[in-house]
């Protein structure tokens, strides 16, 4: 992994933020402009109404939304139809969605939670101080975090061991 990405992506993230962009905007836009993102620019339309825990309801933050997004841009089933109908349900659940369950993970590991509702529960004041600085850092770590798993090869992916599934940890 390229460290001065990394840290690219992080600050990018940061001023997007300081400059108007939500959260999942943040982080999408974070990865395009650093290149390591190779979408379409308007594409980060599709993060605006994830701001917020989606359109402000607190549920999942705004910035892992971002990264499920920029990773499944990248590694996502690019043609689902192209799969045989005999195994394109059990498909997903064998391979994609193992990088994303332990992105999830790491995101709840770092932060305690995944929804914005907890995430800003601490803080009184939405608009103040105290809870933008924390969001500017989750925002910041988070677009590392999609960066990270951005770089993990395909093949990688699919081997990847689940952390949990529906709330529950995977039996070994």
């Amino acid at each position: 992994m390229n460290n001065e990405k990394n840290q690219l992506v992080n600050d990018y993230a940061i001023e997007n933020f300081k400059n108007g962009l939500n959260c999942a905007e943040s982080v999408y836009d974070a990865l395009l402009r650093a290149g390591v993102l190779d979408v379409a620019k308007e594409t980060v339309a599709m993060c605006t109404g994830f701001g917020g825990g989606i359109g402000l309801y607190g549920e999942t933050c705004g910035a892992l939304s971002a990264a499920v997004m920029a990773n499944s841009a990248v590694h996502g089933r690019k043609d689902p139809w192209s799969i045989d109908s005999d195994v394109r349900g059990d498909e997903v659940g064998k391979k994609y969605y193992r990088r994303y369950n332990n992105l999830v993970r790491e995101f709840k590991e770092a932060n305690g939670c995944t929804t914005c509702r907890e995430i800003c529960e601490p803080f009184d004041d939405w608009h103040g101080k105290k809870r933008r600085v924390h969001c500017l850092k989750l925002i910041g770590a988070t677009a590392q975090l999609a960066y990270q798993y951005l770089q993990i090869p395909q093949d990688e992916a699919f081997e990847m061991p689940y952390g949990e599934k529906m709330g529950a940890p995977i039996e070994k």
